[in-house]
């Protein structure tokens, strides 16, 4: 007969025949199923799971940390889709955006595509170009995806940041510290300068009004348009030689400079009629020759403190101390035989048996011939070939000086803001969802911290 469990002992769980048996008091010293179970283990409280503190705290601050990262992006997003409209960019663009954060705006300008840097960024994204824009002191600059399309527009719509907010501020000033750019000062204030030598250091005004100051150790870069001359190029496909380019040249019956050979072809400098139907008769007889013609536009590279300036222009130092390009004047009249004499006489000369001067091409030393005898033959020159000036000293009329520059390294001013064309707040609209994902982290955790100090001062 099977003795009767004591009160003490627990019920038997319901449940399947296969579970352990507990142990009980049946009959004391009585042996023990290795599989049962002791009730105390089983009344015993199984104490909940808890995280370490720390691992709250670190995704609290982590948590924290890109809400702050976010702020700027939250708060574009949240702007209207109608950008601000700034007008043409100038020096005061600073000034109107200083202050305002990120901002969605419009801005008209002339890009500087010359000292441009582009980057590629990670992820597969199109290349970006940034650059600045002119008259603004270098404080704007827009940075663009670079497409197969052109914009003429010159217009900029985007967001417009703080440089100090850009992830590649340092690289970009370090860039265009490297850089040298071209700056023009404002001719007419140049005019006005008091006659002389240039009063070094000298400040004026470029052209888009910034000062400009320019010192002793740097070079004037003076652009000269020669009205009268063209510069023209003949194929070596279909010249070959230097002699059949000079002989295609000489049927033009215009005065010509020496020919220059190039890795495309043969150069010549060529001296246009004056002004008129004439000309232009010319030039498009040129042009239907197959023939590349261009203006004459020369630098000439002079150190300031060589400049000086006249009320007609600006005088530098002669091709004898200067390396210079090349003036040319109209060639001397050719020698005309007299078929009476039958000796070489020119127009104006007093005597038939007077010497006779001939300037070489480059302009050098005249030499002396001897009067003809009735069978001496002179030797044939160029009539048609323009002869070099040289002179103590090269007058650059105001009249034909289309710019004069100085190079400079570009300098990134701290307050310098930058445009990101094309990005609206609509393609931020996922930074509001994200930070509300965020903050419920944030409020998640610190509900568990507190919860957990709460426990903490329970008595056990």
């Amino acid at each position: 007969m099977a003795d009767k469990p004591s009160s003490d002992s627990p019920e038997k769980a319901s449940g399947s025949d296969k579970d352990p048996p507990l142990v009980t008091s049946a009959e004391p010293g009585a042996p023990i199923d290795p599989d049962a179970i002791d009730p105390e283990l089983v009344n015993l409280k199984v104490p909940p799971q808890r995280r370490h503190p720390l691992v709250a705290v670190a995704v609290l601050l982590v948590s924290l940390l890109l809400l702050y990262k976010l702020r700027a992006d939250i708060s574009y997003a949240l702007l209207p889709e109608q950008p601000i409209s700034l007008g043409v960019a100038d020096a005061s663009i600073g000034s109107k955006l200083a202050g305002q954060g990120d901002k969605f705006v419009r801005v008209v300008g002339l890009p500087d595509h010359r000292n441009s840097v582009a980057y590629d960024p990670k992820g597969g994204r199109g290349r970006v170009q940034v650059f600045r824009v002119a008259g603004t002191a270098t404080k704007l600059l827009v940075a663009r995806k670079v497409s197969l399309t052109a914009d003429v527009t010159n217009e900029f719509s985007g967001r417009v940041r703080p440089i100090s907010d850009v992830w590649f501020a340092d690289a970009l000033r370090a860039y265009f510290e490297q850089t040298q750019a071209l700056r023009a000062m404002d001719l007419d204030r140049l005019k006005a300068v008091p006659t002389g030598k240039l009063a070094l250091p000298l400040s004026i005004l470029d052209r888009s009004g910034q000062p400009l100051s320019v010192s002793k150790e740097q070079e004037l870069l003076i652009d000269v348009l020669f009205d009268d001359d063209v510069r023209v190029l003949l194929s070596k496909e279909k010249f070959p030689s230097e002699p059949d380019a000079r002989y295609e040249v000489e049927r033009l019956g215009l005065p010509h400079g020496p020919g220059i050979e190039t890795r495309d072809g043969f150069g010549y400098v060529l001296r246009l009629p004056p002004k008129g139907p004439a000309r232009q008769k010319l030039l498009a007889q040129i042009d239907s020759l197959g023939i590349w013609l261009w203006h004459r536009i020369e630098t000439y590279r002079v150190p300031s403190a060589l400049v000086s300036v006249l009320p007609d222009g600006l005088e530098i130092p002669g091709p004898e101390s200067l390396q210079q390009p090349v003036r040319y004047r109209a060639p001397a009249a050719a020698p005309s035989v007299n078929p009476a004499a039958g000796s070489p006489t020119t127009a104006g000369a007093a005597s038939p048996s007077a010497p006779t001067a001939l300037v070489g091409p480059d302009g050098g030393t005249a030499t002396t011939q001897a009067p003809a005898t009735t069978s001496a033959a002179t030797a044939p020159v160029d009539s048609k070939l323009l002869q070099a000036i040289r002179e103590p000293t090269t007058l650059l009329s105001f009249a034909e000086v289309q710019a004069v520059q100085v190079s400079e390294p570009l300098r990134v001013p701290s307050d310098a803001f930058v445009l990101f064309d094309g990005e609206s707040p609509k393609q931020l609209q996922w930074a509001p969802p994200v930070a509300a994902l965020l903050a419920l982290f944030v409020l998640l955790n610190i509900y568990y911290l507190i919860r957990l100090r709460s426990r903490s001062g329970e008595p056990s």
